[in-house]
């Protein structure tokens, strides 16, 4: 049951992470742009090498990136919930959202 209920947040919250990107509360880095440019302008010479490798050589690489993005997408992940339940505190802490133990016993489990 526990894994169900956090499977459902976190689809939840993926969802709504990667909603509307138009939107006006929506933040944009433009260190992040930049970024995406030189991760862009390296591509073409890190395909070149790959393609001077074996299968074998290439296939470990691809592992080992694989990893690597899979990392990066759970810590982004852990940062974006992490964000939730500081707003939560906040929120709480203000007296605007009521004391509710189920709340408490959420954030709780996802200190853990």
């Amino acid at each position: 049951m526990e894994n169900e209920v956090w499977s459902e947040i976190s689809t939840f919250l993926n969802d709504l992470r990667c909603g509307d990107v138009s939107r006006k509360s929506y933040l944009h880095f433009p260190e992040l742009k930049e970024a995406e440019k030189i991760r862009k302008a390296k591509k073409a010479n890190f395909e070149t090498e790959m393609g001077k490798l074996n299968a074998e050589q290439r296939q470990q690489i691809e592992n080992y990136l694989e990893a690597v993005q899979h990392l990066a997408f759970m810590e982004e992940e852990r940062a974006y919930c992490q964000g939730y339940v500081d707003c939560i505190q906040l929120l709480g802490g203000l007296g605007v959202l009521n004391s509710n133990p189920d709340i408490e016993m959420l954030l709780s489990k996802m200190k853990k």
